[in-house]
């Protein structure tokens, strides 16, 4: 039995596996447990192994990758025209090996083990920085709620809290000093944690040369550089640096028919984690750009002149993507002048 494709519909415990012929036919639709998944895959005829790139889809596809199976991972969005009928295991698993065989579909790189512990360390400093933003806000309005108002910058609140629990003067309960002390405790713990999480993904990539190569590019600090790195991987996977910037979701939504023409917002796709960090480079690259005399400000400044500052920090953040990609595929520094 001869196979164009075969696609996994991932889950949990139970997997279903669609196999399409030469002719792009159903040759089998069937569900297997977990364990018999990897047994199943080598009885039949060597084809790509085509995946959602969702939950799981990363160690099951290196674990394949070892057995010597071609695996792609295609993303979800892709494979959602295609579904017809209820949505179910069956049908999902048909969407998925047709989706692939389309000339234009486009692929995700399984990541690597060290992609996948940066990227790990990514999210948890990230649920950490939010956890900690939750309980600066809910001090602060604890505090008012006892008349006691601190400037808005946290570093000033974080600083104000020792002397604001030894100042008898003020209105507040021996009650209301224990949760005071036991929240600027936890604030203290979650700001040693995020620490740790930073100094663990940059002990990762000190010795990148990749790495070493985004710092240069401004716009770019230590933890876009990671984020960067544990979710591209190979540059080479995108034809240029519009394709990465578009992979991000960084590019204008696209609405054509007849004569009309319209582009949206951006698409939001892709990485979020990676599309908010570059937006806040951006952010950074305007705010100082007046001050500075390089090509890149001399851009951002007329840019900022002709449209809204919203549009002009997408526009920034799209440029910081192209220009990463051309560090990453190019092997080359940062050069300002050609910027």
């Amino acid at each position: 039995m001869n196979n164009s494709v075969i696609s996994i519909d991932l889950a949990k415990n139970s997997f279903q596996i669609c196999a399409l012929n030469s002719h792009h036919k159903v040759i089998f639709n069937k569900k297997v447990t977990r364990k018999k998944l990897i047994s199943e895959l080598q009885q039949l005829s060597p084809a790509p192994i085509i995946m959602e790139a969702c939950y799981s889809a990363n160690p099951w596809g290196r674990k394949l990758q070892e057995l010597g199976f071609d695996v792609k991972l295609i993303p979800p969005y892709q494979v959602k025209p295609f579904l017809v009928g209820n949505k179910n295991d069956h049908n999902d698993a048909v969407a998925i090996a047709e989706a692939s065989l389309r000339p234009k579909a486009r692929f995700v790189p399984v990541k690597t083990l060290e992609q996948q512990d940066v990227q790990s360390l990514q999210r948890i400093r990230e649920r950490l920085v939010k956890s900690r933003i939750a309980l600066i806000n809910q001090l602060r309005g604890l505090l008012s709620e006892y008349g006691i108002v601190v400037e808005k910058l946290p570093q000033k609140l974080k600083t104000k809290i020792p002397l604001i629990l030894e100042d008898d003067s003020l209105s507040l309960t021996t009650i209301a000093r224990q949760f005071i002390q036991s929240l600027f405790q936890e604030w203290n713990f979650l700001d040693d944690r995020i620490k740790e999480t930073e100094e663990s993904s940059d002990n990762f990539v000190k010795n990148n040369d990749d790495y070493q190569r985004l710092m240069n590019i401004p716009g770019i600090g230590p933890v876009t550089a990671t984020a960067l790195i544990a979710s591209i991987g190979d540059p080479h996977h995108f034809k240029n640096g519009r394709h990465m910037a578009a992979w991000i979701g960084l590019t204008p939504s696209q609405y054509a028919s007849g004569d009309t023409n319209k582009l949206g917002g951006i698409t939001k796709r892709g990485n979020r984690t990676l599309r908010r960090l570059l937006i806040h480079g951006a952010r950074s690259l305007m705010n100082w750009s007046h001050k500075k005399n390089d090509k890149l400000s001399h851009w951002i400044n007329a840019l900022c002149q002709r449209m809204h500052a919203c549009k002009a920090i997408v526009a920034i953040a799209n440029k910081l993507a192209r220009i990463a990609w051309a560090v990453l595929a190019k092997r080359e520094y940062y050069n300002p002048t050609i910027a």
